[in-house]
């Protein structure tokens, strides 16, 4: 009789490094080995639902995952299961009186917006800016983080002094990644954040989204006046269950380029010509003309009440010359 295979496991797996440990059904723990052979214990906690938000934090920089893009629509699938089970307990290292999550951002937003408990296998050792990083790169059981998320933690990588030579060599990526993921991250908050879910963009998406902000700054417009114009549209889209994240993705974007062109696109108004009538040695005292197209307009500030009373003469007098019949 021939023996039988060993069943495959279905689904994620936590790293190979992990082991875990025999223990009550209270306390589990698991060991993680670093990348420098260093192991550390991790015990298992349940967080209350009402703790979630005020006792875990997560820092972008280790954990690479954008936090102002989970958004209750791209954490719909989580959200949809969590309330009643957490398939994958995140991983945290206490801080103090917090916890910081080194993996698991988004079922740990996903907790946060429907109310409940929160599963975290919790450190208490020391663990450096690098080893956290590292092993939160290590343990990803999550969705990939897009392009725009790796560009964030690359520009980190760029400020500590590294070129793209470097950076390229130092995450095993091609500098030609490098650059896009880069380019990702330069896109305006203001406009990734029209987007309810952003881990449909791609590289081409982003790339269209910084000429356009390219584009407006060029005109001196600022990406917030972009988005105040077609806020009433964008409800509408959004508000749009029946439309699938793609295409939802594609009507924005196209919201998006037709409103830059109209705003870019409009005859650039008059700007204020402001002279001096008098120097003061005060900072917050003048006397000015402001003309703006048509419009004529006379300023002072800080004036006593009898030359106020002065120019008021003065002003009526010259009025009554000059147009009084």
């Amino acid at each position: 009789m021939m023996s039988k295979e060993p069943r495959k496991t279905i689904g994620r797996q936590l790293n190979s490094q992990a082991s875990i440990v025999e223990g009550t059904n209270v306390e589990r723990s698991q060991i993680f080995t670093l990348k420098n052979g260093r192991k550390v214990t991790f015990k298992f906690i349940r967080v209350p639902s009402s703790e979630v938000e005020a006792t875990t934090f997560v820092n972008q920089e280790t954990n690479g995952r954008d936090q102002l893009a989970l958004t209750k629509e791209s954490l719909k699938s989580i959200i949809k299961t969590i309330k009643f089970q957490q398939f994958f307990a995140c991983i945290g290292v206490q801080k103090g009186e917090r916890i910081e999550i080194l993996d698991g951002s988004r079922r740990r937003a996903s907790a946060i917006i429907v109310h409940t408990g929160l599963d975290v296998m919790v450190t208490n050792e020391h663990l450096s800016a690098e080893e956290a990083r590292q092993l939160a790169k290590d343990i990803q059981t999550a969705k990939e983080h897009n392009l725009r998320e790796i560009g964030l933690r690359l520009l980190g990588l760029k400020e500590s002094g590294l070129n793209q030579k470097d950076i390229a060599e130092t995450e095993g990526m091609s500098q030609a990644k490098v650059t896009r993921a880069m380019q990702a991250a330069a896109v305006p908050q203001e406009l990734i954040l029209l987007f309810p879910v952003q881990s449909e963009l791609s590289f081409s998406d982003y790339k269209s989204l910084l000429e356009i902000s390219e584009n407006l700054s060029i005109k001196d417009i600022s990406s917030q006046q972009l988005v105040e114009s077609l806020s009433e549209e964008l409800d509408v889209i959004i508000s749009d269950d029946h439309n699938p994240d793609d295409e939802q993705k594609a009507r924005i974007l196209k919201l998006i380029s037709k409103a830059s062109h109209t705003l870019i696109s409009k005859p650039p108004k008059d700007r204020s010509v402001v002279s001096s009538l008098w120097s003061f040695d005060e900072k917050d005292k003048f006397a000015r003309k402001r003309i703006k197209g048509r419009t004529l307009t006379y300023e002072f500030n800080r004036m006593p009440k009898e030359l106020q009373d002065e120019l008021d003469k003065a002003i009526a007098e010259v009025l009554n010359r000059n147009l009084s019949q």
